[in-house]
């Protein structure tokens, strides 16, 4: 899980102090937030009972059980909050999870999942997705209910960068058709709207090929007719550059054009530059992301 950096602290001996140790309650949260989402029926189970159970501290200070669920929930939510802002999607993603607890989790385990990039991925996704009108039906930011969570099953069948695209992309549309992803016929065929691709795996790259440094499994490598993207975000933010941007009373402006060489080590100073901004990243790698 992902975390902002901070300055080490010292002590005035002048030895750096050991790391901050998150507070009890929040590990707390994420292990149950685990558990709610494990794919062991039993697990969960056994979870939502000891949700409907108090323990015989709270019957002795008087709690109800609809009280240690409030406390809870409120608890969960201030995770969440926390996790969307660290995670930079406050402008883009909201979740609604009402009095669901279970729910709540969710979203706890779901924010957790990866580096936190293939949520920032998304993040820069969604942000184009409402620039050309993709979200006819939506407003910024996107609201998602807990009851439209997939199941712990669907939700480990697919890379991470794909599961999350998949929690939203049922509010996205171009020219009236849905861009929802389905589940996967088994072989790693997926479609989008009226494309369809594949996720290539590590295995299937040839020796040396400049994708296979750094591939991630969360986000892979993807293959669409002759075309190769190095990760599902990059396909997704050439699909909204290059095949979704013409929605009506989607206006065109173009403040630079640069064709530069895959071998030019000025690409990869593009992508890697600490002074690009992360909106500005994404143009930079639409102008390089895809090749043969």
């Amino acid at each position: 899980m992902a975390s902002s950096s901070q300055p080490p602290s010292f002590h005035a001996n002048g030895h750096t102090a050991p790391p901050a140790v998150p507070p009890l309650r929040s590990i707390a949260i994420s292990k149950m937030a685990a558990i709610a989402m494990s794919t062991d029926f039993n697990r969960r189970a056994a979870l939502r009972s000891q949700l409907a159970t108090r323990t015989r501290q709270e019957e002795l200070l008087g709690h109800t059980t609809e009280t240690v669920n409030s406390t809870l929930l409120n608890a969960i939510q201030q995770h969440i909050a926390k996790a969307i802002t660290r995670l930079g999607l406050a402008d883009v993603l909201a979740f609604d999870i009402g009095g669901d607890v279970e729910g709540g989790l969710k979203v706890v385990y779901l924010l957790e999942r990866g580096s936190g990039e293939e949520w920032r991925a998304m993040g820069r996704f969604i942000r184009m997705a409402f620039i050309y009108r993709l979200t006819p039906n939506a407003t910024r930011p996107l609201r998602l209910s807990a009851g439209s969570l997939p199941t712990a099953t669907a939700f480990h069948q697919l890379p991470l960068a794909l599961a999350i695209y998949k929690i939203f992309s049922h509010l996205l549309t171009y020219t009236g058709t849905s861009l929802e992803l389905p589940q996967a016929d088994g072989n790693g065929h997926y479609r989008i709207g009226d494309e369809s691709f594949r996720v290539v795996p590590l295995g299937e790259l040839p020796g040396g090929h400049r994708y296979t440094d750094g591939y991630k499994r969360t986000d892979p490598v993807i293959r669409l007719a002759h075309l190769l993207y190095p990760s599902f975000s990059a396909f997704l933010l050439d699909r909204a550059l290059r095949r979704w941007s013409d929605e009506e009373g989607v206006d065109h402006k173009e403040v630079l054009w640069a064709n530069i060489a895959h071998d030019d080590p000025r690409r990869r100073r593009l992508l890697t530059d600490d002074n690009i901004t992360e909106d500005d990243r994404g143009t930079c790698c639409w102008l390089s992301s895809s090749t043969s």
